[in-house]
């Protein structure tokens, strides 16, 4: 019975610290947020959601740590998603095998690794993920210290369905930040 309400408790706390929002919502946000401005036909805005990081207790407790995520979706099963993380990130190419295939793209953050599966560059893919990548604020915070926990840096991760990698290319090289002034992207 104390599982039970153990558990209860800890999706309630889980839920508190996550909520439905808009890209309105992004906007005011402290960390750089992205979205594509180039969607495939019949896409759509699905999702906004905002979390936030747990404080350790050698961080500041008056700064919340934001992080955010976006589904954009068509009627036919295909979507394209971004998800952010400050830190304790790990590979998100995980998939390598005998059917998936590997490619770098040029996006706005930089050189862009992928892997997709199935091979091949034009069919509709089952799964496309990228590497994360920093944007400036991560790499300025990892610059003065690489073992520096971020407080506005974060990674970015892109992965889509049922999208050709063509496609998924077009979204990444439309990205672009939202939000507060002086949130920009840096080239690598």
């Amino acid at each position: 019975m104390r599982w039970i309400a153990l558990s209860a408790l800890l999706l309630a706390v889980s839920y508190a610290r996550c909520s439905a929002a808009t890209l309105d919502d992004l906007k005011k946000l402290d960390i750089i947020c992205f979205v594509p401005s180039y969607l495939p036909k019949g896409f759509e805005l699905k999702k906004v959601q905002i979390s936030y990081d747990e404080i350790q207790e050698y961080e500041d407790k008056n700064h919340p740590l934001p992080l955010y995520s976006l589904v954009y979706e068509n009627g036919a099963g295909a979507s394209f998603w971004i998800d952010s993380a400050r830190e304790g990130i790990g590979d998100r190419n995980i998939m390598a095998e005998e059917d998936t295939e590997e490619s770098e793209i040029q996006s706005p953050l930089g050189r862009m690794y992928l892997i997709y599966r199935p091979k091949g560059r034009t069919a509709r893919k089952i799964e496309i993920d990228s590497n994360w990548q920093s944007d400036v604020n991560m790499l300025a915070e990892k610059s003065k210290d690489q073992l520096a926990h971020p407080v506005l840096g974060r990674y970015h991760g892109f992965s889509a369905s049922g999208i050709s990698l063509a496609e998924f290319t077009k979204i990444i090289q439309s990205l672009h930040p939202i939000g507060t002034s002086g949130k920009s992207i840096q080239s690598k």
